[in-house]
Parts: structure tokens; sequence; C-alpha cells
């Protein structure tokens, strides 16, 4: 896990994104227009009905984007974790979002201006494609949760919204660590955080995830996989 209050190196954490994929020379004008953002505590990153005017790639903590009813009652929509863009669609799209982003305490970004992205994207087309990609990729995987989540039972739906995050935070291979606390799984869950505690021990039991300080270490992804995917019958 990335300390917060150390040094950054822009670098390695660009060349694994959509910029690093193309050239060096767009890689170099990215790091040249990229700067670190810290906070140590929850802040409103941008109000709503306010144009986005930052990309973030999100190094470590998260960004939570949510909705604001008419009676003042808050509900997340998305939470965007380690390695991820916050968010495209203002990069391309000028209107002013109809939500708030907030990132959580100890919280590190990658920031780029949108009128950098909009002229580096103009500069390369080729990112283009890169960018409907990310995008699409974040879309599978949440209408994956929206559509099979209700299919199965409360311990299965912990398991597969782990799975589902560990692959948005690009895990690679089938064991990984998950940057994620339990406070934030029982939001993202929609359940209580007594609850949470509940069902993440129980896979715990199973053996499916380790707890630790703000992250969950997952042995087996396939085994976890193939256990949120069980039928309620079973």
């Amino acid at each position: 896990m990335v300390n917060p209050h150390s040094a950054l190196d822009k670098r390695a954490f660009l060349k694994d994104s959509v910029f690093g994929r193309l050239d060096d020379a767009l890689l170099d004008e990215v790091i040249a227009c990229a700067r670190i953002e810290r906070f140590t505590r929850p802040t409103l990153l941008n109000a709503a009905g306010t144009p986005l005017q930052t990309l973030r790639l999100v190094v470590c903590g998260h960004i939570e984007i949510v909705a604001r009813r008419a009676s003042g009652k808050e509900v997340s929509v998305s939470d965007i974790g380690p390695g991820a863009w916050a968010t495209w669609l203002p990069c391309f799209i000028p209107s002013p979002l109809e939500h708030d982003f907030y990132c959580g305490a100890d919280s590190c970004f990658i920031a780029l201006a949108v009128s950098d992205v909009r002229r580096l994207c103009d500069e390369y087309p080729k990112l283009y494609p890169l960018v409907i990609a990310d995008i699409g990729q974040r879309l599978r995987l949440l209408m994956e949760w929206t559509g099979q989540s209700v299919l199965v039972g409360p311990e299965q739906r912990m398991a597969k919204l782990i799975h589902i995050l560990a692959r948005d935070q690009k895990i690679g291979g089938n064991a990984g660590t998950l940057q994620v606390n339990q406070n934030r799984m029982a939001v993202l869950a929609r359940c209580s955080r007594q609850s949470a505690n509940s069902l993440l021990k129980k896979l715990e039991a199973r053996g499916l995830i380790q707890l630790a300080y703000g992250r969950f270490d997952i042995p087996d992804l396939a085994q976890l996989s193939a256990f949120a995917d069980q039928e309620l019958s079973d």
C-alpha cells in the first residue's frame, strides 16, 4: 500500500495507465502536466452542478460519487479505488455533473486538468479507443454487480462485491490484496457496518479472504468467484 505522505513516482503509476500504452513522448507530456494531490481528511472535490475540472488517478484511498435527494439524504452511487480514474466522461461531455465527488481520508491522486486531457486526446487520437475501453470495463463491472448480486445470498453477494472490486483495482494473477476498509464495504454493499463485518468474517472462515487493517488479502480469486456465482439453492 502506498503511503500517502511519501514521495511519489508519477511515471511508475502512469506507465500502467492508458497514457502509458502509446509512445514515450505522450507519457512524458502527461507526467509534465500531472500534479500530486494529497488529502488527510474527507474532502469535497467537486460539487454537483459544477463542471469537473480535474481527472484523477487514485493512487491510494478512494473517491466516492454521491447523489443527493431533495430531502437531503445522500446515496453513494460509485466508489472509485486505487488504479482507477475519476472520471473520464466530463473530459468529453462538458455539462455540469449532478453528483458530488468526495475523497476519503489519507487519499492520494495523480491529477490532470480536463483541458490537458482533451488536448492530449486531440494530439494523440489513438488514446480514444483506450479511454473507451477503460470506460467500458467499468460499465461491465457495474452491470455485473447490479445484475448478478440480486440473484445470490448475502455471503455470496459480499463475495461478488469483493471480486468485482479486485478486478476494478486490476489485481493481477489469482491472488492479491484489495485496498478497501470494512466501513467502505458496508457502504458499497448497502448494509450496516455490523452486517458487513459479520459477512466478511464468514468469508474469512471459509478461507476466501484474510482480513487486515484497511485491506483484504485474497488467496484465490478463482475460488472466490466460484463461491460468489453459486446458485441460491447451493
